[in-house]
Order: structure tokens, then sequence, then C-alpha cells
């Protein structure tokens, strides 16, 4: 699903701003603080209502507005246009997110995602890569356990709709064991009956979405650094390790069993601490370097230079797109942000070689015009000062 209009209203710098939108590559450059990126996020929240700069959306409001809006318009066929539309609004007492389907308003995230994917003419996606942003491979395992559940969420409405009922659960346990001395062993056991059986059904989808990915993130980082040493990707679940097509996914009633036991075991400590220690909210997405495959293998983050490591999240994006497009049958829409400064020249032309080949709808933006360098037309964009020139 291409976009063809994109229209912002009050977004961070941008007052107001129609881009036309076409096939192929379009090249968003200017200096930095012009807008650039802010077109990219604004698409992205368009497509997976979250943004990929902050953890909330507030930032995207103007300062000084109370207000701001995002719409993208499509050309379904000769004969049908259709629209998506997100509004921001800063109230007198809370901040309010709407999100629109040719005008009509969804009731949550869940519904958004199920009918702009499944139920509506509008299969729109869109997926980011910011090659300076190795946080997702060096930072703390709780941005990798977002990363599982975005792109999972995005394949399937389903899976949004259990982690919001594990969540729910696991917020009212890990409040349940703070209460002293009024602490109900009831309600507990309750609680824990909902985060295995909703638990168990996280774990196997993230380990059903890594097993699928796994070819073509080998082939892409063989693409990318062939003489790079292999690194294999692996989900840590307690002190279970699974490695990227190594395993095959255990059905849902071995994990059920599995996760009852680790909460029995660890039912004491959790008593001690205060605190849910047992769960897919405590797993972590791993990469092992070498071969053979095994746990005692270092972690690409101890011993990986940046370029490796920049590598290894490339493919892995590429591979989430492959996988996307895979599994729903729609082709998403590539978001490519500061391209220009973040790559050396093997991986840059490699990615360069990818795009020109790709019939995918992109945007690229740089402080540089990128149209010589991939030797390809495309539609340019300047940037400055929030406005297109």
């Amino acid at each position: 699903m291409k976009l063809q209009n994109l229209f912002l209203r009050n977004i961070r710098n941008i007052d107001e701003v129609s881009i036309p939108c076409g096939r192929g590559i379009h090249f968003i450059y200017g200096m930095n603080g012009q807008g650039k990126t802010s077109i990219l996020e604004s698409i992205y929240v368009l497509s997976n209502l979250r943004s990929f700069r902050d953890h909330d959306l507030h930032p995207l409001v103007k300062t000084g507005r109370d207000s701001s809006q995002i719409k993208g318009q499509f050309q379904i066929d000769a004969n049908t246009r259709a629209e998506l539309k997100v509004e921001l609004i800063q109230g007198p007492r809370r901040f309010e997110k709407r999100a629109y389907i040719n005008e009509k308003l969804s009731r949550s995230a869940v519904e958004y995602f199920g009918l702009k994917q499944l139920h509506s003419p509008i299969q729109f996606h869109a997926i980011n890569l910011n090659p300076a942003s190795t946080d997702l491979i060096r930072g703390e395992p709780g941005l990798r356990r977002t990363y599982l559940n975005q792109v999972i969420s995005s394949e399937s409405p389903e899976y949004l709709d259990i982690l919001k009922h594990y969540q729910r659960s696991l917020d009212q346990k890990n409040a349940l064991l703070k209460e002293e001395p009024s602490f109900d062993p009831e309600l507990l056991k309750i609680l824990n009956e909902n985060l295995v059986i909703s638990g168990a059904k996280l774990l196997q989808f993230r380990l059903r979405y890594l097993n699928k990915i796994d070819q073509a993130f080998g082939r892409f980082l063989s693409a990318i650094a062939p003489t790079q040493i292999p690194v294999f990707a692996g989900y840590k679940s307690g002190e279970t390790l699974y490695f990227n097509g190594h395993f095959d996914v255990p059905p849902l009633e071995e994990l059920v069993e599995n996760l009852h036991q680790k909460l029995t075991e660890k039912g004491p400590q959790e008593r001690l601490r205060k605190m849910s220690l047992v769960g897919p909210h405590r797993d972590d997405l791993v990469f092992k370097v070498g071969t053979p495959v095994s746990h005692s293998k270092p972690d690409l983050v101890d011993v990986g230079s940046q370029g490796e490591i920049r590598s290894v999240l490339l493919a892995l994006k590429l591979a989430e797109l492959e996988e996307f497009e895979k599994s729903t049958g729609v082709k998403p829409v590539l978001l490519i942000d500061d391209f220009s400064s973040e790559l050396d020249t093997v991986r840059r032309n490699f990615l360069l070689g990818y795009l020109k080949d790709s019939d995918l709808q992109i945007f690229v933006t740089s402080t540089d015009d990128l149209s010589r360098s991939l030797e390809s037309s495309g539609t340019l964009i300047r940037m400055s000062q929030g406005r297109m020139c």
C-alpha cells in the first residue's frame, strides 16, 4: 500500500505541510533540525500509533499548540481513495490520541491495527531503520522486549491483545505483592494462572517469529558483512536459551507447564522482593558470536565492534521487513533516518544496492542530496525551518 499524500499540522517545528508522495524513493534532505526526521516520525505514527524517537507522543505537538494532526491519503484503485488520520490533543487534564480510518474513530490500538490490516482496504505499515540506533543491541533488555512486542503486534493484533491482558495481570500482581499485611494468597493464585496462560502464548509468538526470520537474518548479515564472524540470534527465557533455527517451537501446553513450574519455584523470592520475577516481561533477545552455537559463546555486545553491531542491526531490520511482507502479503514502507553519516562504505554500498533493486516506497533523510549517490530518480524534498522549499 503506497502513501499518496502526507499532511502534517503542528508537528514539532512544522506548522503545516502537505507532501505529495509517489512510487520509489523519496530523498528528504537539508541541514539538521529542519524537520526531516519529523516527516519519517509522522509516517511511523500513522502506521504504528507510536514514535520511534520518544516513549510517548507528547513531544510531537508543537510547543505552544494544543493539538496536532497527521493525515495520510491512499489511492486504492482508480475510483477509490482512503485515509488514515491521527490527532494528538493536549486537553486541560489529559493528553489524547485519536486514530481514524476513513474518518471512523478507532476505540483502541487493537481495533486500529485490526481494521487497518485485516478489515479495510488500507493495508499500510511502516518500518523504521536508523543505522545510528545501536541501542537495540547495546541497550537494556527492555528495549529488545519492546522491539519484539512492536514487531509482532504489527503482524498480529491478537498478540497485542494478549500482551495487554498479560500486562494488566502483571500490574495487579506487582501491586498485590507490595500489600502488607493484607496480602491475599487466593488472588495471587488467580493472577498467576492468568500470567501463565497469557505469558505462554506471548512466548510462543516470540519464538515463532524468531524462527521465521532466521534464514533472512543470516542471509542479510552474510551479504552485508561477508567477512564478519557469524552471529546468531537467541531468545533467553529464564535459564533457557533458544537459538534461531536450532529449536522447534514448543507446544503451548509445554510452555504453560514450564512457566507454572518456574512461578512455583520463584514464589518465595517474589514475596520477599515484592515483585514478579518470572515471565516474558523478564526475557531477552541475545546475539551470540561464533560457531558452533552454544550458551558459552560470547555476546555480540561484549566483543563486537561498532561496525559489526550496525551490520547485525541492519540485517535484523531487513529481515523484519521481508518477514512482514511474507506474513501479511503487504509491502511495508521503509523509513531510513540519517543515512549519510552513520554507515561505512561497505554497509552503505550494500544498502544503496538494496534500495535501487527494491520496489518499496522508501523515505530517506540525509544532510546530503542522495539522489546522485543512488543513481536513481526519485522525489526530492528539501526541508528548511519546518517547510518544504
